[in-house]
C-alpha cells in the first residue's frame, strides 16, 4: 500500500506501476475509483506513457468504480463500470477479468486507485474486509505484483491502521519528498528522498 495526504504522488505510483508492467509485458488490472480509463489515458500520457494499444488489445482491464448515480451495468470492451456502494460487485467483476488470465497463465499487476472514495458509502470494516479478499484473489491467481493507494487521514486513525493492517507492505509519501518504507516483507525501514518529474517518480539516490 502506498499512502500519504493529497497531492504527494500516489496516484503518480500507480502510473508508473502500470508503465513498468507494460514496460514487461505484463497485464494490468486496473481498479479506479477517482478517474476512469479516459482520464487514466489522460494523466498517463502527461508522463509520455502510452496505454491505448494496451487497452485495446486487453492487456489493461480497467474497473471503474463510479458513484451511485454515475454508476451503471455498461461495459465496453476492458472498461467495467461498478457502484461504489456496492463493493461486493467488483469482486464479481474481477473474478470475471481473473478467469482468463488464470486459465492462460497470465504475468500480471494489479492497481487499485484508490481505496479513499469507498468510504464515502461503505463503513471502514466493510471495506478493510473487500481489501482482504481482493489482495487474496489477486495473490492467489498469480499476481506478480499488487498496488493499492489511500488518502492518509481520509478516515478516523483507528479504521486507518486497520486498513493498513490488511496489506503485506506499506509505503508512506510525506509532503516534504520523503518515500519512508514502513514496512516491507523482507525490507528493513528505509527512508529516501523521492521527487515527481516529467517521467514519473524519481527516487533519489542516498
Amino acid at each position: 500500500m502506498v499512502y500519504g495526504p493529497p497531492k504527494v504522488g500516489k496516484s503518480v505510483f500507480a502510473y508508473h506501476f502500470i508503465a513498468e508492467s507494460i514496460r514487461m509485458n505484463e497485464a494490468c488490472i486496473v481498479v479506479t475509483t477517482d478517474y476512469g480509463a479516459d482520464e487514466l489515458v489522460r494523466a498517463m500520457s502527461g508522463f509520455n506513457w502510452s496505454i491505448q494499444d494496451a487497452l485495446k488489445q486487453g492487456g489493461i482491464q480497467v474497473i471503474s468504480m463510479m458513484p451511485v448515480t454515475a454508476a451503471t451495468s455498461a461495459k465496453d470492451g476492458s472498461l467495467k463500470i461498478v457502484s461504489l456502494a456496492n463493493p461486493t460487485d467488483l469482486m464479481l467483476n474481477l473474478n470475471e477479468v481473473l478467469k482468463p488470465i488464470v486459465e492462460h497463465n497470465v504475468r500480471f499487476r494489479a492497481i487499485w486507485d484508490s481505496l479513499t472514495p469507498l468510504f464515502i458509502y461503505n463503513p471502514p470494516m466493510l471495506v478493510a474486509k473487500i481489501l482482504r479478499e481482493y489482495s487474496s484473489k489477486v495473490k492467489k491467481a498469480g499476481s506478480v505484483g499488487v498496488l493499492v493507494t489511500l488518502v492518509q487521514g481520509s478516515i478516523d486513525p483507528q479504521s486507518e491502521n486497520i486498513i493498513k493492517a490488511s496489506v503485506d507492505n506499506l509505503v508512506n509519501l510525506h509532503p516534504e519528498g520523503k518515500l519512508v518504507v514502513e514496512g516491507m516483507l523482507g525490507t528493513p525501514r528505509m527512508a529516501v528522498e523521492y521527487s515527481i518529474t516529467n517521467t514519473g517518480i524519481e527516487v533519489k539516490k542516498a
